[in-house]
This record gives C-alpha cells, structure tokens and sequence, in this order.
C-alpha cells in the first residue's frame, strides 16, 4: 500500500461517514432551529451595521478575531487502531500521505478563518481607514493563522506558541498597523515548517483522530442517535452529593439511578444547558418582537422534552438493571423530564419577560409545559 492509495482509501471513508450523519442532522428539528436562529441572526448583525456609529472601534473587533480564532484547534489524520500493526512495515514511505493530510487541516484551519473574516470585515471596513490591498493581507494573515492552529496540533506543537503569535498580531491590529498582521503570521508558518514531524507519528495521529471522530459524533449526537459514540460522564461532585440524599428505599431505586444518569452524561443536563442557551441568544436576538420571543419558549422547551426521552437508555440496556426486582422506571423517568421541562420554562419564562415585558411570554410557558407532559407520558 501506497500514500495515494491510503490517502485516497481513508478520505473517501470519511467522507462517507461524514455525508451520512449530516444527511441525517439535516432532517433534524433541531438543526431547522439553529438554522432560523442563524437567519435571523444574520437579519439582526444587518440592522446594527446600518446604525453603526462610524467611531465604532471596529480594530478592537478585528484584534478579537486574531485572538479568539487560534484559541480552538482540532486536526484530522484518518488513521485507525489497527494502523498500529498494518502500516509498521510500510511506515517509512508515507511522507507523500503526511503531505496530504497536512493539507488538508490546512485547508480546513483556512476555511475555518475566512467565514468570521468575511462577517467580521464589513464592520471594519465602515469604521476604519484601509484599502482593498490592506483588507487582502488581513484575511490571508487571519487565514494563515487558522491552518497554523490545526497544523501545531498535528505536529505536536506547544498550544502557547500559536497563541503568542496572534496576540502580536492582534496588538498590530490595535495600533493601527494591521497590514503587518502578515508578517508575524508567515514567521509562525516558518517556525510550524522548522519543527514539523519528520517520520509518521503513528500512536500521536491516531489518537488525535480519535479525538477529532470522538468530537463530531457528539455534535451530530445533538440532532440524531449516534449509536457507537463513545458516552462521556462528569462527576459533577456538588450535583451528585444532592442526589446522595435520595433515600434508599425500594420505590426510589430508579429515581437515584436516573438522576445520576441525568446529571452526569452530556445528554441529561448537558443538554438542557445547550439548548436553554440556544434559546436564550434567539430570545435576545428576537427581543424587538414580542412574539417570537414568547414562541421560542415552547419551541426549545419541546425540543429539550423530545431530545431528554433517549437519555436513560444506557442505564435502561444494562444488565443488572434489568433484574431490579422493584421500582417503577417509567414514573421516574417522568419525574425527571417533567422537572427538567419545567426548571427550563422558568428559566426560559424570566428571559423572555426581561427581554420583551410582555405577558405572551406566560401563554408560551403554559404551552412548553404542555409539550413537555406529553413527552413524559409519551
């Protein structure tokens, strides 16, 4: 096996894999959601450009941008368990697929940078004195910084040394010398040529890839069942003594089961949070119509009930639970959605009653409440 065929073989798996669950999120009713709230969004960034004050520091904005961007980096290497084993004897001669996956994240990291740059330039360009050429060197230097994060993680590079980069160049941008943003950006591609990986680093990329995989199926996991996601549990000692309260009885096996379930995996509470979050910027980016305000109560709290139904099924599939000769799992499993749909509605409630003061914030409420004991009884 060659580094074209192996590059070819394992992109082509990918992206299969990739197509299939964002086919899959698409369909979903909660990516419908995220998509409106993007619009509107888009509608309201609209707006405030049309009324910005000319002496807006838009630099500050930009420097931001500098500074924020490189602070999240992941990177893709394609690679498998078994490679460990398979790809020893052909090791030395996969330079040409380092090269390939090298750019790739480059690419990604590239395009991961132009779209803030290109929401985040026209505020500049109406509160700044610049040229064309100017804003050209600005999105190349921004977007050379976004494949440097993603490369620095691929070649074991220091997180910090990406970072102090970017803030020289965001303080160039301050002072008003944005143009030069370019060059500290090409010293860190020189710096990231210097220490690059001379030999594949196979146990290094394959763990990073397993991050990277590990990463999307828990966002596709927000919008669809992603039946081999590996499941991720915090402690959450402060919720977990609350729960040490329950007392041991038999009717209350499930209850201190399902409450342990609930607040320790990414789609109990973790989700709650999530999406009563989500709700919370619509709300705020919906606050000049007291009507879509009052509706995005219902809407996220619907979404949160029906999203909470598959949340015991690790606890529900286990062996030993399944025994249990007492407890009743189907009224403790109501219990906790109907307390997570109604601690969500109150938070949901006072929100939008701050940000509207209007009483059809109480009809969304009562409505959210109705959805959610339908999911519970469901």
């Amino acid at each position: 096996m060659n580094s074209q065929s192996l590059w070819k073989e394992r992109y082509q798996a990918a992206m299969t894999e990739t197509v299939k669950y964002t086919r899959y999120m698409a369909n979903g009713g909660l990516l419908f959601t995220v998509y409106f709230v993007i619009l509107y969004g888009l509608v309201v960034y609209g707006r405030f450009l049309d009324q910005l004050d000319p002496s807006f520091p838009g630099r500050f904005v930009m420097a931001a941008l500098f500074l924020i961007l490189p602070l999240y980096r992941t990177s893709r290497t394609f690679l498998v368990e078994a490679d460990q084993v398979f790809l020893l004897p052909v090791l030395a001669k996969l330079s040409g697929f380092m090269q390939q996956v090298r750019a790739y994240n480059a690419v990604f990291g590239i395009i991961r940078a132009v779209i803030p740059f290109l929401a985040v330039v026209v505020l500049y360009v109406r509160t700044e004195q610049t040229t064309p050429f100017e804003l050209v060197l600005l999105g190349v230097a921004l977007a050379l910084f976004g494949a440097a994060a993603n490369l620095s993680k691929l070649e074991g590079i220091a997180h910090r040394t990406v970072l102090l980069y970017a803030f020289g160049a965001a303080l160039l941008v301050i002072i008003d010398m944005a143009w030069m943003a370019i060059v500290v950006a090409l010293l860190l591609m020189v710096v990231l040529h210097l220490k690059r990986q001379d030999h594949l680093p196979l146990r290094e990329w394959i763990a990073l890839e397993q991050e990277s995989r590990d990463r999307f199926y828990r966002l596709a996991n927000w919008f669809v069942d992603v039946p081999h996601l590996s499941a991720t549990y915090k402690r959450r000692r402060l919720l977990s003594n609350m729960v040490e309260r329950i007392p041991y009885r038999a009717q209350t096996t499930f209850d201190y089961l399902y409450v342990k379930q609930f607040i320790r995996s990414g789609d109990g509470i973790g989700l709650i949070v999530r999406l009563t979050l989500i709700g919370a910027v619509f709300m705020w980016l919906a606050s000049g119509n007291e009507w879509f305000v009052a509706l995005a109560i219902p809407a996220f709290g619907g979404l949160t009930s029906f999203q909470l139904a598959p949340f015991t099924k690790a606890v529900d599939q286990h062996l030993l639970t399944r025994l249990l000769p007492y407890g009743n799992s189907v009224h403790a499993k109501r219990k906790i959605i109907r307390f997570a749909a109604i601690s969500q509605c109150i938070v949901l409630t006072l929100i939008g009653f701050f940000l509207s003061g209007s009483i059809y914030v109480v009809g969304g409420a009562v409505l959210a409440l109705m959805i959610g004991e339908y999911y519970a009884r469901k």
